[in-house]
């Protein structure tokens, strides 16, 4: 009798065990280009200066920052998480949708901010703004 229960619990392990290692997927870090160097990080950042940073997509979770100076920001895919210009006339782009978890900011100064459709947030912040999205929720923050 114990031996059949033995068993019973082994083969119930091995079926169980691996549901339980696939049942919990990694968290997919956000993917960018910063000035021509490949950067994988739930926190991809720019340097103080002017950069050029491009990413596929932006994970819920993960931000993208371009930090000081005048930065081209462009996500071709969507954003679930946050882009930040950060201070400077900055540029930020994204070609696909803005996710309700997601968040897109211009920052300080004077920034240009596009956005496919918006289910999120797009905020020009400080200085003189130009927002547009081309569908679902209106900018905030913008002037022009």
């Amino acid at each position: 009798m114990i031996r059949h229960t033995l068993r019973a619990l082994c083969a119930a392990a091995l079926v169980i065990a691996p549901l339980a290692l696939t049942a919990t997927p990694a968290h997919a870090a956000t993917t960018c280009t910063v000035n021509g160097v490949t950067v994988t990080s739930a926190n991809v950042a720019g340097t103080a200066g002017a950069d050029f940073i491009s990413c596929g997509t932006v994970s819920a979770g993960d931000t993208v920052n371009g930090q000081g100076g005048a930065d081209y920001i462009i996500v071709t895919g969507n954003v679930a998480g946050t882009v930040r210009g950060g201070a400077g006339r900055d540029y930020v782009q994204v070609n696909g949708s803005v996710a309700a978890t997601g968040a897109v900011r211009g920052d300080e100064d004077s920034d240009f901010v596009r956005v496919g459709a918006n289910g999120g947030t797009v905020n020009g912040g400080l200085g003189f703004d130009f927002c547009r999205a081309a569908s679902g929720n209106p900018p905030v923050n913008c002037e022009g």
